[in-house]
């Protein structure tokens, strides 16, 4: 069924708008890198936010992007949101256990100390395989993921960055 001239004047101010907001929980997402490599606990919760935020927009504006930029961003977003789940895991769990050994008996002090050390070493080996991610390849081609984005789509799809298939003008 085509499209009717009206339906395509509707279509790209909603690839646009879609645009616009993929482009901010992007920028959001990469604004909070350097507290993320400092080991930052609420910058580290903040980009898991904005990817968990960016990826429910990809599902929500699905319509906008090609099935290959939708598929490449959503591994993308699952192994940085794995990278980053795996540290705040450990941030919540050692701010739990500090707020229960306030109120806990004093006798369980020591058993709930230990524990909290275990887990910061953890939480060290987490970040470090955090930071490396984070400088490696995968990410900087996430950071540059947008950055081919036109200012006014002329198509329905959004042309987003990525590998150009041999022989494909850039």
């Amino acid at each position: 069924m085509l499209m009717s001239e009206s339906s395509e004047k509707a279509v790209v101010p909603t690839a646009q708008f879609a645009r616009g907001i993929l482009i901010g929980l992007h920028q959001t997402t990469v604004a909070q890198e350097a507290g993320a490599l400092e080991g930052d606990v609420e910058a580290v919760h903040d980009m898991r936010v904005a990817i968990r935020r960016l990826r429910v927009a990809l599902s929500n504006f699905a319509v906008c992007l090609s099935r290959e930029d939708r598929r490449r961003l959503r591994a993308r977003l699952k192994h940085l949101a794995d990278a980053l789940g795996l540290v705040r895991d450990l941030d919540v769990m050692i701010a739990a256990l500090e707020s229960a050994r306030k109120t806990s008996p004093t006798e369980d002090h020591p058993a709930i100390k230990s524990m909290i050390r275990r887990l910061r070493a953890r939480r060290r080996r987490q970040h470090r395989q955090l930071i490396n991610y984070l400088r490696g390849e995968e990410f900087a081609d996430f950071k540059r993921e947008f950055s081919s984005l036109e200012p006014e789509p002329e198509a329905q799809n959004i042309p987003l960055a990525g590998p150009k298939e041999h022989g494909q003008a850039a």
